[in-house]
């Protein structure tokens, strides 16, 4: 990657002028060359869009659980593909945002991206009014609401622009576990939203279900003004750092051999974590609760997977932002070692209990 600055290619910044849209002379490991002010505005607004993100992609996590019950006849195999596919299409898409930063720039990846949330959001709206809508069609919305999590691998890199190394892994992990947060958001807020009328759209009819009344469509919607609103701060409030880099130039990375050792680490980490929690809803369903043998034999008081489907987001992104500071400390790797034994105990101790005998073992 190269600056477009020509002093800057000799070694020689010129003065800090944030006045355009694009900073010229910044360097953030140099006191006089860069401006916090606009570093933390930068985090505040990209972590604003990226918590939006996340509440897309599990947008389908909180929905799916719900389908049956308002007169969609969906199998167990099928809601598990719609609850699957953000994260198929999110690690997919990841790979085209990656490259992106120095191509677009901070300020458009951030608004574009915010208006991009749209888009799953207005479709799933419209798709769960009508229970004859295809399993074909809500799996091309679940594809599209992968676009959530695809952002990510863009955010990351350009907020990482605006901050010096010795804060870059404290601003990372704030960006990285307040924007996860949106992973557990839609899954408290969800079920919630899905009990009244919202927005003065009474007109539409609720769908009906066995405790009741259900307007599933307003968790679809509810985000969709403030997805906007996170449009309008980037085009006004964000700025541009002068990088620029071709998609070749980028592409180096997977010659390096270390790109492919941290990306079986996330895979690892994050990967297992973000697959769990999406299906975690309906994990409990089927193991425990409603869709379960234990219904079948008439036992009351079973588990509501949508009850609980937000603790694996809400702890995993307080661990992020947590271990942000810990990992600028003492290195990411001691905590990376930590993150994988720990996991590895508790996912043998999940494998024990999912198939359970007595309801008791939830």
């Amino acid at each position: 990657m190269s600056t477009t600055d020509d002093a800057s290619s000799l070694g020689e910044l010129p003065e800090l002028d944030t006045r355009g849209r694009v900073l010229k002379g910044w360097d953030p490991e140099k006191a006089d060359h860069w401006d916090q002010g606009i570093a933390w505005k930068t985090l505040i607004v990209s972590t604003y869009s990226l918590f939006l993100g996340f509440c897309v992609w599990f947008l389908v996590s909180a929905i799916a659980p719900k389908l049956n019950e308002i007169g969609f006849d969906l199998s167990t195999a099928q809601l598990y593909w719609l609850t699957s596919m953000p994260g198929l299409s999110g690690g997919l898409l990841r790979l085209v945002f990656m490259v992106l930063p120095p191509i677009m720039g901070t300020r458009k990846l951030i608004g574009f991206s915010s208006l991009l949330y749209i888009i799953p959001m207005v479709g799933w709206f419209f798709a769960v009014q009508d229970t004859s809508t295809s399993f074909g069609v809500l799996m091309m919305l679940s594809v599209l609401c992968g676009i959530g999590g695809g952002t990510f691998s863009g955010y990351m890199p350009s907020t990482g622009y605006f901050f010096p190394k010795r804060l870059s892994g404290t601003a990372l992990a704030l960006q990285s576990g307040i924007g996860n947060l949106g992973m557990s958001a839609i899954q408290v807020v969800g079920p919630w939203l899905m009990g009244f009328g919202l927005f003065g759209i009474t007109f539409l009819a609720p769908m009906r279900a066995e405790d009741g009344a259900l307007w599933v469509f307003n968790a679809a919607i509810f985000f969709v003004p403030w997805a906007i609103v996170a449009a309008i701060l980037a085009f006004w409030l964000l700025k541009d750092v002068p990088v620029k880099a071709n998609i070749r130039q980028q592409l180096d990375i997977f010659g390096n051999k270390n790109t492919w050792y941290m990306t079986l680490l996330y895979v690892m980490t994050f990967g297992i974590y973000s697959g769990i929690a999406a299906q975690f809803a309906l994990i409990i369903n089927n193991a425990f609760g409603s869709d379960s043998q234990f219904a079948n034999q008439g036992i009351s008081g079973l588990p509501s997977g949508l009850t609980y489907a937000f603790l694996g987001p809400l702890i995993g992104s307080l661990v992020r932002a947590a271990w942000g500071p810990l990992c600028d400390k003492f290195g990411g790797a001691i905590w990376t070692f930590v993150s994988g034994i720990g996991m590895a105990a508790t996912l043998a101790v999940c494998a024990v209990n999912l198939n359970p005998i007595d309801h008791a073992q939830f």
